[in-house]
């Protein structure tokens, strides 16, 4: 009997064992049936001649939020499948937060008609923390009703560290649940070290199992080899809000550590970068690139040894939940492994010409064949909801200090990075008000619930954001998207976030009463357009906001991680002012 396709005259990219070798492969059933130095097209019911080019396993970003992307999952999906992805492994916490079960639904549903491989994982905090309020809430209850589902891995990021160590809440229940069904736990510990470290793998028990399976938040090269030497595959990170790749991969290659337990991920990828520079392929290059520098490899052992961190070392880690469902494993070029490969131009550039997805050729030439697909976003639409129009005096910050300054909890924000500083500064008091003061570069920040239009909201102080005059705001603002504004002037942050009620949620930059907004109208985190539209309008928005004086290349990206009150130090949520380290609500004025 026939193969499906046959693939002839390319040269394989051989992860496992590190070359490059010519040969054919044939394809039957969705799976790689046999590799051979030569075999006849009469083998095959198709033939796609790829002489001079390359195959390698199909690129698999092993932690990600599309909804960083402001995309569909389908729309992200479509963009990501061009440049060689062929599996996702998503956290749908954004949408959960906001919408709760609807939102995962959303993602099931676009699951089953995307060219490539999306698998979910179950929220574990939603909401992440008590300081704050969100759309909607996943219990223990929803989490085991949910894990059995074909299509989820298992427990997305466990953020709730200290619900972990410190055995609060039903942290350690959610992680032994998945962990008993015989799936995947993620990590997410940004400085978890020593005993705590071991106590959160284990969860909580410190008998040496590893049921806390991975971290992506290291920052330093020491922090990700702790991690992986206790028993963690590690996902060194390389997105648009934050590239710690660039500080721990040299320290590993300097280091001269095994790669094997490490692999590379997105997280966060916003639709602008996503177009023009790529998805996991971009990562592959900028690793390849260290590799060189920072190794002893040359430049075709450094890019293989990048693919494999992006292709057989996340295939491994998920190995379990494969296993578990009984689906075929991939990640290499080997028979029996499932059929998802790129067919690249050259090494150098990783440019895709086609994409194979389970046998399927979904990329040819590369341009990927659309899927236009009916979606009803029920729960999903309309949800911004306010008490009343703001205004000006919402964002007013009274002070008793009789003094004319008061010593004033700050945010240091810094672009490029997720973590803030927590900052003291002597801010002007006038008329009973705290001011901002631009000669600090220090503006104000508040952060409106908007699921529920309870009128709970919280007005603090930022400085890094480089703001000069007028403001911006979002509903964009982890990890419970609420409405979050930022400014030099509080008649602008009003126009700005009553805008975003107006259009059902997304992001806009004003100046006095003129606002540029870009509609997110999927639970006010992603758009129901397609990429070229969302990106067209993104780069206008982002130009509106350059306007304010913020040398941030993309200050909503930066705006969006100032309410997630799970990384470090200071963080704002629509409940005030929370201390990360010390995990407590803290005083906006230092007594």
């Amino acid at each position: 009997m026939k193969a499906d396709l046959l693939l002839q005259g390319g040269t394989i990219v051989d992860v496992v064992e590190k070359r490059c070798y010519p040969g054919d492969i044939l394809i039957k059933d969705g799976l790689i049936d046999s590799i051979a130095p030569s075999l006849s097209a009469t083998e095959a019911f198709e033939t796609l001649c790829i002489a001079g080019q390359y195959v390698i396993p199909g690129f698999i970003d092993p932690h990600l939020h599309i909804e960083s992307s402001l995309l569909s999952p389908l729309e992200f999906a479509q963009a990501a499948v061009r440049h060689g992805t062929t599996a996702v492994f998503v956290d749908p916490h954004e949408i959960a937060n906001v919408a709760g079960r609807d939102g995962i639904d959303l993602f099931l549903r676009h699951a089953d008609v995307a060219p490539i491989d999306i698998f979910i994982g179950v929220p574990s905090c939603v909401p992440a923390t008590s300081f704050e309020d969100t759309g909607a809430a996943l219990s223990l209850a929803d989490v085991e009703e949910l894990l059995p589902h074909p299509q989820v891995y298992g427990l997305a990021e466990m953020m709730n560290f200290p619900g972990i160590i410190y055995e609060v809440g039903e942290a350690r229940a959610k992680v032994e649940c998945a962990y008993d069904l015989g799936k995947v736990v993620d990590g997410h510990a940004p400085g978890v070290s020593g005993s705590d470290l071991t106590l959160y793998i284990t969860n909580g028990r410190g008998d040496g199992a590893v049921r806390i399976m991975s971290d992506h938040e290291s920052r330093t090269g020491e922090e990700a080899l702790e991690k992986r030497r206790a028993g963690m595959t590690v996902a060194i990170r390389y997105g648009s809000a934050a590239k710690d790749l660039d500080m721990i991969l040299p320290y590993l290659a300097e280091q001269g550590v095994n790669l094997d337990g490490f692999m590379l991920c997105s997280d966060d990828l916003d639709a602008g970068e996503l177009q023009e520079h790529g998805h996991v392929d971009r990562i592959v290059r900028r690793a390849r690139d260290i590799l060189v520098q920072h190794g002893n490899l040359d430049v075709e052992g450094a890019t293989i040894q990048a693919i494999a961190m992006a292709t057989l070392h996340p295939a491994r880690y998920f190995s379990r939940f494969f296993r578990h469902q009984g689906y075929p494993e991939g990640g290499e070029i080997a028979a029996g492994k499932v059929a998802n490969l790129a067919i690249v131009e050259s090494l150098d550039s990783l440019k895709c010409t086609s994409v194979i997805s389970h046998g399927n050729i979904v990329v040819t030439n590369g341009c990927a064949e659309r899927r236009e697909v009916h979606t009803v976003y029920e729960g999903l639409l309309q949800t911004v909801s306010v008490a009343q129009p703001l205004t000006a005096a919402d964002f007013r910050v009274s002070c008793s200090n009789s003094g004319d300054a008061a010593a004033t909890r700050v945010i240091g924000a810094a672009d490029g990075s997720l973590t803030t500083q927590h900052r003291v500064l002597s801010l002007p008091v006038r008329e009973g008000e705290i001011q901002a003061d631009l000669t600090q570069d220090t503006v104000k920040i508040a952060v409106i619930e908007r699921h529920h239009a309870t009128g709970l909201h919280a007005v603090g102080f930022v400085s890094g954001l480089g703001i000069r005059q007028g403001a911006v705001a979002s509903t964009v603002g982890h990890d419970s998207h609420n409405l979050i504004v930022a400014g030099a002037d509080e008649h602008a942050m009003a126009a700005a976030a009553n805008h975003l009620v107006t259009i059902g949620g997304g992001m806009a930059a004003a100046i006095g009463d003129n606002v540029t907004g870009l509609p997110l109208t999927i639970g006010g985190l992603m758009s129901i357009e397609k990429i070229d539209s969302v990106v067209t309008q993104f780069h206008a928005l982002l130009a509106a906001a350059q306007l304010t004086g913020t040398s941030s290349k993309n200050i909503f990206l930066l705006l969006s991680f100032l309410a997630l009150p799970v990384i470090p130090q200071l963080k704002i949520t629509n409940r005030g002012l929370v201390d990360v380290d010390a995990f407590a609500p803290v005083p906006l004025v230092v007594e």
